[in-house]
């Protein structure tokens, strides 16, 4: 068999995969002062044990390579490369081996499978997602709600056909079966009714030659780098600040498996609706049917069209209840003080009248005269004070009720128009 870096190039379907692998393959030869042919050829003789030779030299000599990697990867980390860069640099020489069934095993323990945990990612939520959605076409909305449901690997992603789709008649949320090709495990995942809508109006407008989903302009799908330079228009066009962080398809995976574990349905059944492997003890208790509640459950915290809530309805007539109480207890007060008034007018007259009594009984009038004012004085200033807090409640709760009825009736127009938009 002939030993050729390109074929092995050949067989890396993923174009990033790829370019990393072949720059790691560069530099480990430069460093090794070997073509990548020659490599190859000294790992075959490593792994051919000689007439004269003992087992333990054999197996010393076999080792060789893992020895040299780790000076290799020791290397580019003096050189000022990051732990993880080093370590990817690493890899495309080792997979090279691999490819030609002479894998380099890496010991326990050392320091080329070393990988620190980075932060460049952006902490991609569902209110950015929502940002994106309403400065996006018909296509890039599609894409936006099938990531944002099924929570798949790019490569995977990408890939999917319009014969994948075929159950879009059923009642949401629908069943959807990738498998995936990193780690070859089904994602059970399921499409829902935001998402299936967006579908049938958008599989009408594709051209038959093409078998997938999000075509290129040849025969074959959209390519990752693509997708990601959507997603990077989109954020610029809903002007969503990255802060030096990074936003990639990868994101919306992130996204799907943090919300699993924040929405109480587990990081388990998270990853077993998005293709992630996980053990087969926790597997043989996830069903279709859990999986599908569990489905509903996590779309309660990544929906991205929000609808006018039922509970929304119950606190606006419970707010237009509070005011028409408040409207009549103003008109209750205000009946009871002009009672007051007209009663004071009364005790006024009656108080003339018992003047021309003799001079003790007018004083011990006078003292009840004075008694009963003052009381009828704090009354009024009570009901006064009782006035004025129903009033400026009033006034603070009629503009609230107002805004909210003409922001509600603007949202529904506002997609009522849009769906008639897109529907034309």
């Amino acid at each position: 068999m002939e030993l050729s870096v390109k074929e092995y190039l050949d067989s890396v379907a993923n174009p990033n995969t790829k370019k990393s692998y072949r720059i790691g393959i560069k530099k480990f030869c430069e460093w090794f002062y070997k073509s990548p042919r020659e490599v190859l050829e000294m790992r075959k003789g490593d792994l051919t044990q000689r007439e004269d030779e003992d087992l333990i030299e054999y197996r010393n000599r076999a080792a060789r390579f893992e020895k040299e990697i780790e000076k290799f990867h020791s290397h580019l980390l003096k050189q000022g490369y990051k732990t993880n860069t080093a370590r990817n640099m690493t890899l495309g020489i080792r997979q090279l081996s691999r490819f030609y069934q002479m894998p380099i095993r890496i010991r326990a323990g050392s320091k080329v499978s070393k990988t620190v945990k980075t932060s460049r990612s952006f902490p991609l939520r569902i209110e950015h997602v929502r940002k994106m959605f309403e400065v996006a076409d018909l296509r890039e909305r599609v894409i936006l709600s099938l990531a944002t449901d099924l929570g798949l690997r790019i490569s995977d992603f990408i890939k999917i056909k319009k014969g994948d789709l075929s159950l879009l008649d059923q009642e949401p949320p629908v069943m959807f079966d990738v498998m995936t090709g990193k780690e070859e495990v089904v994602a059970h995942g399921f499409l829902s009714s935001e998402t299936t809508e967006l579908l049938r109006l958008y599989l009408p407008t594709l051209k038959k030659d093409n078998l997938y989903l999000f075509p290129s302009n040849g025969k074959r799908h959209i390519s990752d780098e693509w997708l990601n330079r959507l997603l990077k228009k989109l954020v610029d066009k809903a002007q969503i600040r990255l802060n030096g962080k990074s936003l990639t398809f990868h994101c919306f995976r992130k996204m799907f498996l943090s919300t699993a574990i924040d929405s109480g349905i587990g990081l388990t059944a998270g990853k077993k609706l998005c293709g992630k492997a996980i053990p087969k003890s926790d597997d043989t208790y996830l069903t279709t049917v859990r999986l599908g509640e569990k489905f509903i459950q996590l779309k309660k915290f990544i929906t991205i069209k929000q609808t006018v809530q039922p509970e929304t309805h119950e606190i606006v007539e419970q707010l237009r209840t509070a005011v028409t109480k408040l409207q009549e207890d103003v008109n209750a007060y205000k009946t009871v003080a002009e009672t007051i008034t007209e009663k004071n007018q009364d005790f006024e007259e009656q108080i003339i009248e018992m003047r021309k009594l003799d001079h003790e009984t007018l004083k011990v009038i006078e003292k009840l005269k004075q008694v009963y004012q003052q009381g009828i004085k704090e009354l009024e200033t009570e009901l006064e004070n009782e006035r004025m807090r129903v009033s400026n409640l009033s006034k603070m709760i009629k503009p609230l009720i107002k805004e909210r009825m003409r922001t509600l009736a603007q949202e529904v127009e506002a997609k009522k128009k849009q769906l008639q938009k897109e529907a034309s």
